[in-house]
């Protein structure tokens, strides 16, 4: 190595820093890694430096990017005018010295210095400081390697995502304190968050970031985090811009589109590995199965065994047609997993359509046209059964997603530090004095209930301890909650009875069974719960973005109540004409003489009868 200048450095009275100056020769600097004896190597958490493991091993791999013409051109002309940092090199290194920062401007002397070698030319060395402090302290190699190149367009979004994967390692290795974490994640422009996903992120396929570049999305980390997660789903890429895009027009900062669209395509994540572990089971077992239709009667040869009956009028079970029939099959519903079990060749394989209508006379081939007619009526009415339960399945599923997101939301709210806003406070008072029935329900829970409560507030108010309500931790609770934070406790009290009360799986419906019992007809549902709107309605007042299942809600809410407007002032409508016909027919009545009355004799003359 050649050196022609050594000097101690320290900067002011900062006895952190401590470097030498030196001037190293750019031909001991090999770019591509090739020469065992180079005195000088890329550091292995150079920012620009691909990883291939998580200690740094980057043995045959080159950096991402290369000296742009220009940057030549100024090393030729100028020389290096800014120093390099170095550090002394551990492991399978020891002895050398490795570029933390200016791995290009090193590229580009050695370029010019190889050259000018050529060319019989003279050439400039590299000044570079050597941090003999950083050996061995490979996280903050890493963080001063980042925040060299965080803001040069050279450095690449995978160079960005690979670094951190390899800050996010140490980090959690070495359990840094929450406040070195912070001071870390801020070095290089980042939020604790974003560093905590950035192992995430890290992981994203090679197609994916090309749809980021080509596409010019612009995820933070945390954003990038979650994408990973789902990104093996078909349009999960255009689903959360859209839900970024809707976040920013709010401008409330909260995500709560995304969130929501992020917990939907995880639901929808799992539920399609779900499905495919369900496929695997019946290939498993040797069962056929076939792509799922919607319409089994257009398919032709193919029908559900619960539209078929045996010769002799049986029903047809699973068990029993597996074990006998030669068309045995099945197919996966892929909105909700369902199993669809089907006989292939049902006619060949001597089954009857269950609802098939006979022939008028014995031997005729004629069909009795009534009897075809109730056939068609009664298929009909099971498709509109069968759809009907598709659309509850789907909708139910929709709301349990949106639960998450929704009690995720209330858990901020509750730990909110100071007392809370008035309209928390009225909510409060307002549902605990005039909750009327559901409030003492949900004080005196049954078993099944006082499980949920506990689950709800041990979620609300982050304590695993209130998942169990017993005196003696409401007692802990109160003694360890500051005075000004009793309305949110009791905030989150109340979030918990509506939860339980009034957002089930279907309050969607309008929970017809609180109104009208489950027999109502043609699977009408009563009107949704005023309770229902008004808790999704104040959770947007503090920054709940509903998902599309609730905003629905809110909206048939809205016509159900404008309906509901328009019947009462008919009605009173009607009454008032009512009223008035009767007043009208009571006046004619009283005006009317009556026909069997004597006439009065005690009368006066009539006047002109006296004038003849």
């Amino acid at each position: 190595m050649t050196v022609t200048t050594e000097q101690t450095l320290e900067t002011g009275q900062d006895e952190q820093f401590i470097g030498r100056l030196i001037l190293i020769d750019p031909l001991d600097f090999d770019p591509e890694g090739k020469k065992k004896d180079a005195p000088i190597v890329i550091d292995p958490f150079n920012h620009r430096k691909k990883r291939t493991t998580g200690e740094g091993d980057t043995t045959g791999e080159e950096d991402t990017t290369q000296p742009d013409p220009a940057l030549i051109a100024s090393v030729e002309a100028l020389g290096v005018q800014q120093a390099i940092i170095l550090r002394p090199q551990v492991g399978k290194h020891e002895g050398k010295l490795g570029i933390v920062i200016g791995q290009r401007r090193t590229t580009a002397a050695h370029r010019v210095a190889t050259q000018a070698r050529e060319e019989g030319r003279s050439y400039r060395k590299v000044p570079a400081i050597v941090r003999d402090d950083l050996q061995g302290v490979d996280d903050e190699a890493l963080i001063i390697s980042m925040v060299e190149n965080i803001h040069r367009k050279q450095a690449t979004a995978q160079d960005d995502l690979e670094a951190a994967q390899q800050l996010a390692l140490m980090v959690n290795v070495k359990r840094v304190p929450k406040a070195r974490k912070r001071q870390m994640a801020a070095a290089i422009g980042r939020t604790v968050e974003e560093l905590d996903a950035a192992h995430k992120v890290a992981q994203l396929t090679p197609e994916t970031l090309g749809d980021l570049n080509e596409d010019e999305v612009d995820f933070d980390w945390v954003e990038l985090g979650d994408l990973q997660e789902v990104e093996d789903v078909d349009g999960a890429l255009n689903i959360l811009v859209k839900a970024k895009a809707r976040d920013e027009a709010e401008g409330t900062g909260k995500r709560g589109a995304w969130k929501q669209a992020v917990e939907t395509l995880r639901a929808r994540k799992a539920r399609e590995e779900r499905i495919e572990q369900v496929r695997a089971g019946l290939t498993g077992r040797g069962i056929d199965v076939v792509p799922f239709v919607d319409n089994w009667q257009a398919f032709g040869i193919t029908r559900p065994l619960d539209e078929l009956l045996t010769e002799v009028d049986r029903p047809l079970t699973e068990q029993v047609h597996e074990e006998t029939c030669p068309g045995h099959a099945a197919a996966v519903n892929p909105e909700d997993g369902e199993v669809v079990w089907l006989c292939i060749g049902w006619k060949k394989n001597g089954h009857k359509l269950a609802n098939e209508p006979e022939a008028a006379d014995a031997g005729s081939g004629e069909v009795d046209e009534k009897a075809a007619a109730r056939a068609k009526a009664e298929e009909v009415k099971k498709e509109a059964e069968r759809e009907h339960g598709r659309v509850i399945r789907k909708n139910n599923e929709a709301w349990r997603v949106a639960r998450t997101v929704r009690e995720a939301h209330i858990a901020d709210m509750c730990k909110e530090k100071s007392e809370a806003p008035a309209a928390v406070k009225e909510l409060v008072m307002r549902t605990l004095l005039a909750g009327g029935s559901h409030v003492g329900q949900f004080a005196n829970a049954t078993e099944k209930l006082r499980e949920t409560r506990g689950q709800l507030l041990s979620k609300f108010l982050a304590d695993d301890r209130l998942s169990r309500v017993g005196e003696d931790v409401i007692s802990a609770l109160i003694t360890r909650t500051a005075a000004k934070r009793y309305w949110w406790v009791l905030f989150a009290y109340v979030a918990a009875l509506h939860e339980a009360m009034h957002m089930k799986d279907d309050a969607w419906r309008g929970e017809p069974h609180y109104h009208y019992g489950h027999n109502r007809p043609n699977h009408e549902a009563g009107p949704i719960r005023p309770a229902t709107v008004e808790w999704v309605s104040f959770l947007k007042t503090y920054g709940y973005s509903p998902s599309e299942i609730e905003e629905q809600t809110l909206v048939l809410a809205r016509q159900q109540a404008e309906e509901q407007a328009e019947r009462e002032a008919r009605e009173a409508e009607a009454r008032e004409a009512r009223k008035a016909e009767r007043e009208a027919r009571e006046a004619a009545a009283d005006a009317e003489p009556d026909a069997g009355a004597e006439p009065d004799t005690d009368a006066e003359p009539d006047a002109g009868a006296d004038a003849e």
